[in-house]
């Protein structure tokens, strides 16, 4: 069920009327019961995984629990952790392994031929088996008591604003939630519904407009030299933000509606770039976190070499793009964000000499517009990877792209029509400007400062553009494919 769709609009406010008017102790099982539904209106046979999940893990914390001896407590937590990653691996990464195996030993056995499961990619998977990973986890290591209430514990696996792409919640900010009363209240809702409303004008009227300029390129790069490449790849790292971010929005203020709260997941102006470290601080701040405690952090606690510190950045930021998908344009997009960060923990001593040395030292404006355009350039040469539908296709894309053509630069607007390109631009300007206003708070905090006139001419001009300007083709959010 998508958030766009009429279907989801029509699913949501009968799910929060019936909540506030049943009685509290039920209410649990109602939106747990809509949360099935909500994952099974796209394939109702998947719902089995995420029950399967939930239930080893329910099971394999409650045996933690009891375990005196590590080693017997270990015995369960390998248990649930080859359960999730087992089903990672089936949908997500067997036939992309089974086809590099191959490929290696066809020489060998000429007639060899590849397997391949016929399975769909469950949506939503990754998100909600790195979600009870981290549960299990963290009982294990004494964070967390085992939850008892197996229904509580399904919904917090499955609550349905986060199940499909996230945030990926740690129980100790979502599943405490399920335990206390949630009552009506209706500045809450208020500030959920404009959530809603700024997450549904970010995704239909500026992510997928730029995804018509992005895909028009990518998708037939040989008619394509130099500029229109590069800016189809800057159009790509705003559509992805404007398309992401603008979930995470909608399933904040449909939880919020309801009185639970989710996690931040990306700052206002993250694309803003001025340093590696400080990007991966504010850009899908959950799954970062996620490989910060359960795999930086092991790791890195093993040695205090520098060598070893950077190895183990270098591996979690390389797992975060397997995660991404099973290719190898992921795996390399992850491994550059790691060279990207070592290098700039390498370098950050003598760049500071170096300014010192020519007297610009104190130049803070400057080392800001030196940061961005380092930053910025190298983070969009990297998304190409991520963008990009195989190796191939990525090197291709690069080789193009350094074949500047200024003759494409009168062509430019006609890629998508003109009418659409200048609005791109101007969508984005004016997306950043707004940000820059609002200083770091959520829509619903900085429209909540705002006289009433404000607010309606806001919500008026929000509406206005996603029904006259938003693109009609239903779109699927760009992490459903994860």
């Amino acid at each position: 069920m998508l958030f766009t769709s009429l279907v989801y609009f029509l699913f949501l406010p009968v799910v929060a009327l019936a909540f506030f008017l049943m009685p509290a102790k039920w209410r649990w099982l109602w939106l747990l019961g809509a949360s099935y539904f909500f994952y099974m209106y796209w394939n109702p046979a998947y719902i089995v995984l995420i029950v399967a999940s939930t239930l080893i893990d329910y099971w394999a914390a409650l045996q933690i629990g009891k375990q005196k001896r590590d080693d017997a407590r270990k015995i369960y937590l390998y248990a649930s952790l080859a359960v999730n990653l087992g089903l990672l691996f089936t949908f997500k990464y067997f036939n992309f392994f089974s086809s590099q195996v191959t490929a290696v030993v066809r020489p060998f056995w000429p007639g060899l031929e590849d397997f391949h499961l016929n399975f769909l990619l469950p949506v939503g998977i990754s998100f909600y088996t790195f979600q009870t990973m981290a549960y299990t986890i963290d009982v294990y290591r004494g964070y967390l008591k085992p939850e008892p209430h197996l229904g509580k514990f399904a919904l917090y696996v499955s609550f349905f604003p986060q199940l499909v792409a996230g945030p990926i919640e740690r129980a100790r900010d979502l599943l405490t939630q399920f335990h206390f009363e949630s009552r009506f209240d209706y500045a809450r809702v208020v500030g959920g519904l404009q959530l809603i409303l700024w997450g549904l004008f970010k995704k239909l009227v500026i992510a997928d407009r730029l995804g018509l300029f992005v895909d028009r390129v990518y998708g037939n790069y040989v008619r394509f030299e130099g500029f229109p490449i590069w800016l189809a790849t800057i159009f790509f790292l705003f559509q992805i933000f404007c398309d992401f971010s603008a979930y995470q929005d909608i399933a904040m203020g449909s939880a919020r509606i309801i009185g639970v709260k989710l996690s931040k997941n990306f700052d206002n102006r993250v694309y803003a770039i001025t340093s590696f470290n400080r990007f991966w601080r504010e850009w899908h701040i959950t799954l970062t976190s996620w490989f910060r405690d359960y795999v930086y952090f092991p790791l890195s606690g093993m040695s205090k070499k520098t060598q070893w510190l950077f190895f183990a950045l270098f591996l979690s930021f390389t797992l975060n793009g397997i995660w991404h998908g099973a290719n190898w344009t992921f795996m390399i997009w992850g491994m550059m964000n790691g060279l990207f960060l070592i290098g700039e923990n390498l370098l950050k001593k003598p760049v500071a000499s170096l300014y010192q040395s020519v007297g610009l030292q104190d130049a803070r404006r400057l080392k800001v517009l030196l940061g961005f355009i380092v930053c910025f350039a190298l983070g969009n040469f990297s998304i190409i990877f991520f963008r990009a539908e195989s190796l191939h296709h990525a090197l291709a894309l690069i080789e193009r792209g350094f074949n500047l053509d200024f003759a494409q630069l009168k062509h430019l607007k006609r890629i998508i029509g003109a009418f659409d390109f200048y609005l791109a631009i101007a969508l984005i300007i004016g997306m950043d400007v707004l940000h820059i206003l609002m200083r770091g708070a959520s829509m619903d905090e900085f429209l909540s400062r705002k006289k009433s006139w404000v607010r309606w001419s806001f919500y008026l001009a929000l509406f206005a553009g996603v029904l006259f300007l938003g693109i009609p083709a239903q779109r699927k959010f760009i992490y459903f494919e994860f």
